[in-house]
């Protein structure tokens, strides 16, 4: 998660705020992730609080929002935010989202992981 605060933006596009690439097929290899590519960049997550746009800007644009990655096990299914295909992302106009880290104490932790891991309520 990366946190900005009192940002601002001059002439900025939409479109050209973020592109947030998704996961290296190439990352799926038998030791680090089995048949599964790694994911970290579906689990990207942007908050903007206080931000100030002037000249052009994004239709989206409100002070506090939020940015997370095209995460179609997710993403779709937040009712405030809105798809974005050029930044290959979704725009958030909420301030509750977050992001669960789990640290591993085990001794291979490095060659095994357990990921992803759904919260369901």
């Amino acid at each position: 998660m990366v946190e900005f605060y009192d940002t601002e933006f001059h002439n900025v596009d939409g479109d050209a705020l973020a592109w947030l690439m998704p996961p290296n097929t190439a990352w799926a290899n038998i030791k680090d992730c089995g048949e599964f590519p790694c994911t970290a960049p579906l689990n990207v997550l942007f908050t903007f609080e206080d931000t100030s746009f002037t000249g052009s800007k994004p239709s989206w644009a409100t002070n506090d929002f939020q940015i997370i990655a095209n995460n179609t096990g997710f993403a779709p299914y937040i009712d405030t935010c809105e798809p974005s295909t050029a930044m290959n992302a979704y725009v958030c106009q909420a301030d509750k989202l977050g992001v669960l880290l789990f640290e591993s104490e085990d001794e291979d932790k490095v060659d095994r992981s357990l990921q992803p891991i759904y919260v369901a309520k």
